[in-house]
């Protein structure tokens, strides 16, 4: 799947509940926690690159390079109106979308090339997996777009799999396609927690 046929989509509106604070303004090896993510997937070259974030979120004081920013009134629905929103501005030749979390900080450009190398023209979702998880990035076909846009709740493109409204194939990869900064303590103890 050539990259400039889709849209990446890096959800960045979460209400970080079980973080206690704004956690991607959190310091995470010196930069705050999103821009890990703006950083890490700058390289990728794609037909649109949509940051979603929330009302208010501090913006300004990040480097968004070349991702367009969007905003979400809806996020305190949950995770399903953010992917909605970002698929509103993806242009109607995408033939598909990349899905990314912003408190992934390690996920890379070449995670998003080698999910793309890896696409077959009959695939719907394709994601990683590490030991069983399910990880990020994920490819989801436009074939999958009109189902997609009527998902809803703190779920995301996933409960169409478990509804049996998608197939997905998974890809092997590595422990940084599950790793994510959910509660204060992975910040603190992600040296000691995690071998990168």
């Amino acid at each position: 799947m050539n990259s400039e046929s889709v849209a990446l989509i890096l959800l960045a509106a979460g209400e970080s509940s079980r973080f206690r604070g704004e956690k991607l303004l959190t310091d995470f090896r010196g930069k705050p926690l999103l821009q890990w993510s703006l950083d890490n997937l700058e390289s990728v070259v794609a037909l649109k690159k949509i940051l979603v974030l929330k009302p208010d979120f501090e913006i300004k004081k990040f480097r968004t390079g070349t991702f367009r920013t969007v905003v979400n009134e809806n996020y305190s629905d949950g995770l399903s109106t953010s992917i909605v929103r970002g698929m509103e501005e993806c242009p109607k030749s995408c033939e598909g979308i990349v899905l990314s979390l912003a408190d992934m900080p390690l996920i890379t450009g070449e995670d998003v090339k080698c999910l793309l190398d890896s696409v077959r023209p009959d695939d719907e979702m394709v994601s990683f997996v590490f030991r069983g998880e399910k990880g990020f990035p994920t490819f989801i076909s436009k074939k999958l777009f009109p189902e997609l846009s009527r998902i809803s709740g703190d779920k995301g493109a996933y409960q169409l799999v478990k509804r049996n409204l998608a197939s997905i194939r998974e890809i092997e990869g590595g422990r940084h396609n599950v790793f994510d900064i959910d509660v204060p303590g992975k910040i603190v103890h992600s040296d000691h927690d995690y071998s990168f």
